[in-house]
């Protein structure tokens, strides 16, 4: 997936880039939203040596995204199923036993939990999801600018 952006700080080799928020920016948990409103940053690995002003292209791994989604979506609904599966399995069936709803609210309760732990380390060990794979010229930013705003106006 590639996003363009205007790198806001450069830190140790990687670059702070500020975007519009897309349609899969609530899902996708990669990045950081602003305080201004509809824009999210974003920390990429910057080799290319973009320095603060420079519009960017950044590259997001798309296995990265899917991976996040999955444990985000996934992980809690299959571990409800299982919850209710295994207390089914322990009152051998039966209809009125409340057990295996209590364990489906359960286990969905831990994969909350889990999915919060498994954040936090991620937060922690920063690795790097996104890359600055080129930096913009001005005429091309010139040009995507007036082509957004010809889009904008209807033509």
């Amino acid at each position: 997936m590639t996003e363009t952006g205007v790198v806001v700080s450069v830190k140790h080799g990687a670059a702070v880039v500020s975007m519009p928020m897309c349609g899969g920016c609530k899902s996708c948990g990669i990045c950081v939203v602003g305080e201004g409103g509809p824009e999210v940053l974003l920390l990429a690995k910057n080799e290319l040596g973009a320095v603060e002003g420079n519009t960017v292209e950044i590259e997001i791994s798309a296995g990265k995204v899917v991976s996040a989604a999955f444990i985000i979506y996934l992980a809690p609904v299959f571990l409800t199923i299982m919850g209710f599966m295994v207390g089914n399995w322990i009152t051998g069936g039966d209809e009125e036993a409340m057990l295996p709803i209590v364990l489906a609210v359960v286990f969905l309760v831990l994969s909350f939990v889990g999915v919060a732990l498994y954040d936090l380390r991620l937060r922690k060990t920063e690795t790097h999801e996104a890359t600055v794979a080129r930096i913009l010229s001005p005429e091309e930013v010139e040009e995507r600018d007036r082509s957004a705003h010809d889009v904008g106006m209807g033509e």
